[in-house]
């Protein structure tokens, strides 16, 4: 009887395939990747030790041809399958349906040394089915893949080979850089250096109490015609007016109140709107990420490490996607369990579609949704924990976005006291559609959620209350992990699998924090982020960096040769830029403190002033150091200490380790 062994790249999937092919296949796991660059020195082939080009494992002026090997740490699998090979009259390379999978399928034929009588095997879905079919309807391996995904490991190699070193040089030792990270780090530094920059301008707000049985609250909008200033009057840099808005003082705020407590309010104008909200598209890797982020509270390598494994216990489809896209049979699926839930009115009478927003999709896979012809009630799949509550999510999701729209009705009222004039808006939903039941979590709409009485045109209502409070402009927000991960797939920076990878580099090199569920830059990361700015512009441009990506999508299609595209990349452009980088401490300044820089001596990041020093604290945010806080620590008095910071890696609802200031980590090129 024929033999076909079939390789994957978890032993977990391994023992599910295994069950659904049945006898006549031997399911068996690769552990991920056989095959890379040589990591140490120790590693590089005997017969390339001695070439000077050989530390970095790629030949540049020879095509650009990489030295690959096999790790220690895979020797043992690697004997393992070519003893399963030999035994074997087929071999189907069954890893995962993306790049990474290409090319690990392609290292396992080069590693086995097979030459004929293998196939590639994929498929979207862990179940029986899907399996199956997969296993009798196989392809060739995609050379265009595989070039797309190792020009990106040489352009990983080649940029942290050549720019870590400076910054070893120039900061402190263990420091990494590359073409993802990098940009990543800018756009937190540029958002922190806008909030070191900004200065808090007061105002004031006054609101008011109206109604009689259900109240709603309207804000003064102005007086005498007059408009009140409200944060977009002033200017961030400085903190002054920038329009004729009109600024309340304190007492003015008192009079404004007891004004509108004396007496009623008219009705000046009413205008209501339809207004509608779109069924959410499925899940893409990112959306995922973003949403089980606010949702679940989990950072994007913990949605990413219980995404694979309700993956491989067959319960989700592939979690890698960049695509919001369901086939017909999920659609179906997904429209059933609405019907079967609400009714045949709670789906629109034709199928919904979705296609990718984002600049550098690729549609070649369905959205993250329940595997299967028919959904599995979150119930009945018999997860737990986290695991359960990420199924839940993806299920609701999906079931939602095949449902009616939410419809309602925006209601605006403008009402006068005397010379004031006071503004309320509020909502009223009509057809509920999707959120029966599913909702994103969002920040809360405030008084616009209000239900407005049906009032017309001259009515009197009654001031039942009414208030002033002191407000200061706000300044930029931080980035979440989630909304990082938006702003970058955005511009097309990095692919759906990198998020999860990038975030957690930046928090194991010390360059962010979790503050509060915000991602906060160290004063390491924005002087890593200040020298690249200065000596590889490129580096932090999203522009470039979402450019990079775009060309790599065209070498995975064929349409671009890898060695042109990499001998234009470096040989003609980073070569340059890296030999020519100066290599001396940056430096950035601090808008708040006068003739204050922070910059780095001897591996520690300090704080300079009129000629003295001070170390900064490890958890002193950026933003926070003011006047009074630099001179403290120039006198050696330490600044109150705030929480401990969460690493974005750490287990849910645990704290971890905070990042040193101490910029000396092992050193590392990743």
């Amino acid at each position: 009887m024929s033999t076909t062994l079939v390789i994957v790249e978890s032993p977990s999937k391994a023992k599910k395939i295994q069950g659904y092919l049945g006898s006549g296949y031997t399911v068996h796991a690769s552990l991920g990747h056989i095959r890379d660059l040589p990591s140490t020195k120790a590693e590089i082939p005997e017969k390339y030790a001695s070439e000077a080009w050989a530390r970095l494992g790629v030949h540049v002026s020879d095509g650009f041809k990489p030295i690959y090997i096999v790790p220690a740490g895979k020797k043992k699998v690697v004997s393992e399958l070519r003893a399963l090979v030999k035994k074997a009259d087929r071999v189907l390379l069954a890893t995962d349906p993306d790049r990474e999978g290409e090319a690990i399928a392609w290292h396992l034929v080069a590693a086995l040394g097979l030459k004929s009588g293998f196939e590639r095997m994929t498929f979207h879905e862990i179940t029986k089915e899907a399996i199956q079919a997969a296993a009798q309807h196989t392809r060739p391996i995609d050379y265009a893949l595989v070039g797309a995904q190792e020009s990106r490991r040489i352009i990983d190699r080649l940029l942290g080979y050549g720019v870590s070193p400076l910054l070893w040089n120039s900061i402190s030792s263990g420091l990494s850089a590359g073409r993802v990270q990098s940009a990543a780090l800018a756009a937190l530094a540029h958002r922190e250096q806008a909030r070191m920059a900004h200065v808090s301008a007061p105002y004031w707000r006054v609101t008011a109490q109206i109604g009689n049985q259900k109240l709603f609250t309207a804000t003064v909008l102005g007086v005498s015609g007059q408009r009140l200033a409200t944060p977009k009057d002033f200017d961030p840099a400085t903190g002054q007016l920038k329009t004729d808005a009109l600024v309340l003082t304190a007492e003015q705020a008192g009079q404004l109140v007891t004004f509108l407590k004396a007496r009623p309010v008219t009705v000046l104008s009413t205008e209501c709107v339809p207004y509608s909200t779109k069924s959410p598209a499925p899940f893409t890797t990112s959306t995922l990420q973003q949403e089980a982020s606010k949702a679940l509270k989990l950072s994007p390598k913990q949605s990413m490490d219980l995404a694979q494994k309700l993956y491989e216990g067959g319960h989700i489809t592939y979690m890698r996607t960049d695509s919001p896209s369901l086939s017909d049979e999920a659609t179906a699926a997904a429209r059933a369990v609405a019907v079967a839930a609400f009714g045949q009115g709670a789906v629109p009478s034709n199928p919904r579609t979705y296609a990718a927003k984002a600049k550098n999709a690729q549609e070649a896979h369905e959205a993250i949704r329940p595997s299967g012809k028919v959904f599995k009630a979150p119930e009945t799949t018999g997860l737990a924990s986290d695991e359960l509550a990420l199924y839940d999510l993806i299920y609701r999701r999906t079931v939602a976005s095949q449902m009616l729209d939410l419809t309602g009705m925006k209601t605006t009222l403008i009402l006068k006291a005397g010379a004031v004039q006071l503004g309320a808006i509020g909502r009223t939903v009509t057809e509920p559609g999707f959120t029966r039941l599913y909702q994103d979590v969002q920040e809360g709409e405030g008084e616009e959620s209000q239900v407005l009485p049906d009032v017309q045109q001259g009515a009197a209502l009654p001031v039942r209350d009414a208030k002033a409070e002191e407000k200061k402009t706000p300044a930029p927000g931080r980035f979440t992990e989630a909304s990082l991960v938006r702003a970058l797939e955005k511009v097309g920076v990095g692919r759906p699998s990198t998020y999860a990878s990038i975030l957690s580099t930046l928090d194991h090199r010390g360059y962010t924090r979790v503050v509060k569920r915000q991602l906060t830059v160290t004063w390491l990361g924005l002087l890593v982020s200040a020298y690249l700015a200065q000596a590889c512009a490129d580096l932090v441009d999203v522009q470039f960096t979402a450019h990079m990506e775009a060309e790599l999508d065209q070498i995975a299609e064929g349409a671009l040769k890898r060695e042109a595209y990499l001998t234009r990349f470096w040989s003609e452009g980073f070569a340059r830029t890296i030999a020519q980088a100066p290599q001396r401490a940056p430096s950035v300044p601090v808008p708040r403190v006068p003739g204050a820089v922070v910059t780095v001596r001897a591996g520690e990041v300090i704080l300079v002033m009129n000629g003295r020093t001070a170390p900064l604290p490890v958890d002193l945010v950026p933003d926070e150091l003011t006047p009074e806080v630099a001179a403290d620590l120039l006198v050696g008095k330490a600044p109150p200490k705030r929480p401990a910071a969460k690493r974005s890696t750490a287990p849910r609802k645990k704290s971890g380790k905070t990042s040193s200031t101490r910029a000396t980590r092992k050193k590392s090129t990743t």
